[in-house]
């Protein structure tokens, strides 16, 4: 399946916050019994404002977002055309490529496989991928593009894969030498899973595995050891696995010719005004030419996602359907960086020391370090063009939000709608109410 990555690398350094958008329909999943109290009014209403700003200050094409809390869905909106200027509003059908929001959904994957057995978390990543036996590691380099490197004492495992541990790039251009090998062997373009594997395993390591976190490839080689534990394509076992248990019917790797209407226009500011790019080819013939990406290729819905995303929070079950056991939502959703055995915070992130990094989504673990405005525990992530989720464990708290543009706007609409939801933090931990 087909992805650019001309935007990609926009969003590598800048911190990610979130904001929750979801359809109507999504409250198939069953309404608390007790109606959710603890966000005032006022609160929802400059939410909603700020949410509306962007569309009409033509910050952006079009915008969906939508807040729960215990799983029911206490506000929503949705401004701006589906595919051009006059057709209709986006709704809660609406379908975005959700970029690296794929990441947690092909993490629980990978998780499924864990729980039943086929392999240990500190198993070798060898045992599946075996071309990367012997990868070694750069120490240095030269002006004149020599790596110097050495054997690390033990190949990625399966932890580092799924935490970004692992030691591997992310292929852009002003980060080092070990991106740019990544761009000159044309990773992003391998046709299939197999050659993925062999183009990223001829280049070495840029840091000794665990040892430190950098956002990767690790995301699309977890997708690849699905396919070869189970001889499904990721396509196919996702879906059996996770998207027709959550009822995510409009969930995949590309989009049937008859929903081909409700794909959403990208966007992208210019001195000009808004721009409005022709639609992408999304079809399955199209889509299906590469490999299906485990790290950025999904398209799906606001109702969609929302059920993925309260299935996480409520434990991995949905239900009586049970995704996974606690243990794994445990384990995807804490802080899994760890140096000399200690939790430690994302390097990447600069002055965002407090947060840290789970099995594909990244953990506030000091809010006033990491100076966002969400209680310790909350975790999220965003895609390249510009969709954004968070889950609130404290408050019961699940927020979607979806946009499709190549300015880099989503850590600014996440933060903004961070703080207009939490009114700036300062009584986050008083907010949780009693079941």
């Amino acid at each position: 399946m087909s992805r650019t990555y001309e935007i990609l690398h926009l969003y590598l350094h800048i911190p990610a916050l979130i904001f929750v958008a979801i359809a109507a329909h999504s409250m198939a999943i069953a309404a608390p019994s007790v109606p959710a109290s603890a966000i005032s009014p006022d609160r929802l209403a400059d939410l909603e404002d700020h949410m509306k700003s962007y569309v009409s200050g033509d910050r952006v094409g079009n915008l969906s977002y939508g807040v729960w809390q215990r799983g029911e869905l206490i506000e929503s909106g949705f401004y701006g055309p589906t595919q051009a200027p006059g057709s209709r509003c986006v709704d809660e059908d609406t379908l975005y490529q959700i970029y690296s929001m794929t990441k947690p959904v092909t993490a629980v994957g990978l998780l499924i496989l864990h729980e039943r057995g086929y392999f240990n978390l500190d198993d070798p990543i060898t045992t599946v991928l075996p071309e990367f036996e012997g990868i070694e590691v750069v120490a240095d380099y030269d002006d004149t593009g020599n790596l110097y490197t050495y054997l690390p004492p033990g190949p990625p495992t399966f932890r580092h894969l799924l935490s970004h541990t692992a030691g591997f790039a992310y292929q852009s251009a002003d980060r080092g030498p070990i991106d740019r090998r990544y761009l000159e062997l044309k990773i992003a373009q391998a046709q299939t899973g197999d050659a993925l594997v062999e183009r990223i395993a001829s280049v070495p390591l840029m840091r000794q595995p665990g040892a430190e976190w950098h956002y990767s490839f690790a995301s699309d080689l977890q997708g690849v050891v699905i396919e070869r534990l189970t001889g499904d394509s990721l396509h196919v076992f996702l879906k059996r696995e996770i998207f027709d248990r959550l009822n995510m019917r409009d969930t995949g790797f590309f989009v049937p010719d008859d929903k081909a209407n409700r794909v959403s226009v990208t966007s992208r500011t210019s001195s000009d005004g808004l721009i409005y790019e022709a639609p992408e080819d999304l079809s399955e013939h199209t889509q299906s030419r590469i490999y299906f990406e485990g790290g950025h290729g999904l398209i799906s819905t606001l109702a969609d996602y929302h059920r993925f995303l309260e299935c996480l929070r409520r434990g991995g079950r949905t239900g009586a359907v049970q995704i996974l056991t606690q243990d794994s939502i445990d384990l995807l959703t804490h802080n899994a960086i760890r140096y000399r055995g200690t939790p430690a915070p994302q390097r990447m992130q600069g002055k965002q020391a407090g947060l840290g990094y789970g099995f594909g989504v990244s953990v506030i673990i000091d809010p006033v370090l990491a100076e966002m405005p969400a209680p310790k525990g909350t975790y999220y992530w965003y895609g390249a063009l510009g969709s954004w989720f968070w889950v609130d464990p404290v408050n019961e708290i699940v927020v979607v939000g979806m946009v499709q543009t190549r300015s880099p706007v989503a850590p600014e609409i996440i933060s903004g709608s961070m703080t207009k939801l939490y009114s700036g933090g300062a009584s986050l931990e008083r907010m949780a109410v009693s079941p």
